[in-house]
């Protein structure tokens, strides 16, 4: 699974064919290249943000970008704005113990590098420490499922 410069299509959202949520993942970004998804993303982060875990692993190849970027470009200073980075680590921890043997190394250490990029940046996900921790905790969590040295 290593070219992510094909839009996925509907199959590459729902691989098991009839997984509402994946479903859902490709009602909201299918069809859309990178920079329409991550515009629609930044919108309204807390509403999209379940669907990078539902999408199947083609899908999630070619969308990674999006999360990526979020990721190194948000700032949240509002302790009600949570910035999704937890749930995004979930999705990723989800999606690597689903398909982990799917992914290329490449996409593996793309995932890798974020991880450490979030845990060394955590302060820019939250103002308050308990949730910090969590966010930490998680893309921790992400490391450990990751195959190889980390």
């Amino acid at each position: 699974m290593n070219d992510a410069s094909q839009l996925p299509k509907e199959r590459d959202f729902d691989p098991h064919d009839g997984d509402l949520d994946a479903q859902c993942a490709w009602k909201n970004f299918g069809g859309l290249d990178l920079n329409q998804a991550y515009a629609k993303f930044v919108e309204a982060p807390e509403a999209y943000q379940e669907d990078f875990m539902f999408m199947g692993p083609r899908a999630l190849v070619f969308y990674f970008p999006v999360i990526d970027r979020y990721l190194r470009e948000v700032r949240s200073e509002d302790e009600f704005d949570g910035c999704q980075a937890q749930i995004l680590g979930c999705a990723m921890a989800s999606q690597l113990e689903e398909y982990v043997d799917e992914f290329s190394k490449s996409f593996l250490r793309a995932i890798g590098e974020l991880a450490g990029y979030v845990r060394g940046h955590i302060d820019q996900y939250h103002p308050s420490a308990k949730e910090r921790r969590e966010i930490d905790q998680k893309w921790q969590e992400v490391q450990k499922v990751l195959p190889g040295p980390h």
